[in-house]
């Protein structure tokens, strides 16, 4: 699947690493600053009960925004629309039902792992509030899917297929994933088991997309792998405060070395452990992929 991934980039004017690295890291500036001024304005407008609503559509502000640019960026230097990344239309509804049934396998996987070292539950919103929280949840994964699509159009939509068409796939995936994890552990506080995690999460979402020759399958996974950890399950993401989840509230009380600790699942070896054997199980179909 490498050609159907990379074919367009390596037709295309070909951006070198410095370029690459360069528009990503811009591209992050901007996503910052616009949540950022977003975030003022809304605050400043907005009652304080609808604090939460005006801090998701401050993170859409943003992940639109980025998005934006990076098409008109791409138009520009080599007259490629967005869609292609990895967003044609053909077959874009079984890729996306294909990731969401491989983040909910996930999820469980890595929660299963967490819960077995000790864990208390809580109920979830459902139950405490009522059909109302099933409305806000339903919103915030909607939030989830823009924030998803746009970090997936940057980092492997973008910058992996760029790398990888001028040095080669292999060092495509291993700058793209190591860019990833910088631009989430610094803004959170770096932990290395962390950084670890988040290079294997881009590693895996690399060879996803590798895979499929697109990025709608490796899109609705990262919505839904963030999701369900953060809104369905009550869990921490990605250093984020942990707040109460849909179905349950679910507090880890078993080493931080496995649960990640006030990092969330993604910083403990119970998300290594299941990062690894995604990996292989990826290496594996891969090679049976190259078989006559």
């Amino acid at each position: 699947m490498t050609k159907s991934l990379f074919a367009l980039v390596a037709n295309s004017r070909r951006a070198a690493a410095p370029e690459a690295v360069a528009i990503t890291i811009a591209l992050l500036a901007l996503l910052i600053a616009t949540q950022g001024a977003a975030r003022l304005l809304l605050r400043s407008i907005l009652p304080d009960r609808t604090q939460l609503v005006g801090e998701a559509v401050a993170e859409i502000i943003g992940f639109v925004a980025m998005l934006c640019c990076l098409g008109l960026w791409l138009r520009w230097r080599s007259g490629r629309s967005l869609s292609s990344l990895g967003f044609e239309r053909e077959g874009a509804t079984r890729s996306s039902l294909r990731g969401a049934l491989a983040a909910v396998a996930m999820v469980a996987a890595t929660a299963g792992l967490v819960v077995t070292t000790g864990a208390t539950f809580a109920p979830g919103t459902v139950q405490s509030v009522g059909v109302t929280a099933l409305g806000v949840g339903l919103f915030l994964l909607l939030v989830n899917i823009v924030q998803a699509s746009a970090e997936e159009a940057l980092f492997r939509g973008w910058l992996l297929q760029a790398l990888g068409a001028r040095y080669g796939p292999w060092i495509g995936l291993v700058l793209s994933s190591l860019l990833f994890s910088l631009a989430h552990v610094l803004g959170t506080g770096f932990a290395p088991l962390a950084a670890l995690n988040l290079f294997l999460f881009g590693v895996f979402a690399s060879l996803y997309a590798w895979r499929a020759g697109g990025l709608w399958g490796v899109c609705a996974w990262h919505a839904l792998w963030n999701w369900a950890h953060g809104r369905l399950l009550g869990f921490a993401v990605s250093g984020s405060a942990a707040e109460a989840g849909l179905l349950t509230s679910i507090a880890p009380t078993g080493p931080d070395a496995i649960t990640g600790g006030r990092f969330g699942p993604e910083g403990g070896l119970a998300a290594t452990l299941v990062f690894l054997f995604a990996i292989g199980v990826l290496a594996v179909a891969r090679r049976r992929d190259r078989r006559p």
